[in-house]
């Protein structure tokens, strides 16, 4: 073999492995690429699960919390509703004081224990009916008491409040359940 196939031999040789090493880097440069790809798709996705996760998150917590202001709000609505409600029921607690209000004072009197009692705090018009059921007992004005009577003994240790403003106040939680019911009614 000459000289000049040697080197033709030996430039051949060299092209076949620049070609070898050039296949070789394209094929690794397309492992390379589509490794990348899927690592990409794959990092894509799990992005999309985690926002989509946040979204559901955050749009839970709105909820809740919506959830949480509506029963608030509902709740301040019923309280400044029952409150109303009890004013207009102790501002018409007078009208008890009709014809009959006689009797129903005697029996309110009935409802106490019999004992004597010390002290007995009523309306400024119901001192007479006072004396009279509870004779030696210090009567008391009280500009407060509607109808009823507040008597006392052993000097205020022993009270027991009768009036109508205490039975409507004992009332008030069997009461009001009706009235809401009668308002919704109302309003539609």
């Amino acid at each position: 073999m000459g000289y000049q196939e040697l080197i033709e031999s030996l430039r051949k040789e060299g092209e076949e492995k620049i070609q070898s090493v050039r296949n070789e880097a394209n094929a690794e440069a397309e492992k390379i690429k589509t490794e990348t790809a899927g690592q990409i798709q794959h990092l894509r996705e799990g992005l999309q699960k985690k926002e989509a996760a946040l979204t559901r998150s955050v749009a839970e917590e709105v909820r809740t919390e919506a959830e949480k202001k509506a029963r608030e709000l509902r709740l301040a609505e019923h309280n400044a509703v029952s409150e109303r409600l009890f004013t207009v029921a102790e501002s018409i607690l007078s009208q008890l004081r009709d014809d009959r209000y006689p009797e129903t004072f005697a029996a309110l009197v009935k409802e106490l224990p019999s004992t004597e009692w010390d002290a007995v705090k009523v309306h400024s018009l119901d001192t007479a009916m006072a004396a009279e059921h509870f004779p030696g007992a210090q009567i008391i004005e009280d500009s407060q008491i509607t109808g009823g009577m507040e008597v006392s003994r052993d000097e205020g240790r022993r009270s027991i409040i009768n009036t109508f403003e205490k039975r409507l106040e004992r009332a008030w939680e069997e009461i009001l359940p009706l009235l809401l019911n009668e308002v919704e009614k109302e309003l539609g």
